[in-house]
């Protein structure tokens, strides 16, 4: 399958990387279809690639890399949206906001996690209200 993108030109994918979003995400709820592409193999950051609106690509990391506790103490209700059943097969992004090119000003959504079963191929984005993580924490990796 080859699909235009903004960033990247026209690429050729494989369908099955294709990971359904039911309810989009947040602010984005008509675009249901991603894959998600490498940044650089010695790179943190991923993107998070819409199928089906070329210029829709969000920058995204995995959350333990910025906050070694992340997720430590939220509630049961909360784990269980997260990882539904127990699902240990989950993989946790975060959206990463790299304001008008001050790179050293980004911050992390750890409030709104994005969260993919890779088996399953379906992801949602999910809204930790009741917790104190920000959807602006400071991007700052952990050694």
């Amino acid at each position: 399958m080859i699909i235009r993108t903004t960033r990247f030109g026209e690429i050729e994918i494989d369908e099955n990387r294709a990971i359904h979003f039911s309810e989009g995400l947040i602010g984005f709820p008509e675009d249901k279809e991603y894959i998600i592409m490498e940044h650089n193999t010695d790179s943190p950051f991923m993107w998070l690639q819409s199928l089906t609106t070329p210029a829709l690509a969000f920058v995204i990391v995995n959350p333990f890399q910025v906050y070694t506790d992340y997720l430590k103490d939220i509630s049961p209700e909360e784990e269980n949206v997260l990882r539904p059943g127990k699902n240990e097969s989950v993989i946790i992004f975060a959206i990463v906001t790299i304001p008008h090119g001050r790179v050293t000003e980004s911050t992390v959504n750890l409030m709104g996690p994005v969260v993919i079963d890779p088996e399953a191929k379906e992801g949602k984005q999910v809204i930790l209200a009741n917790s104190d993580y920000s959807y602006r924490h400071p991007l700052n990796f952990k050694k």
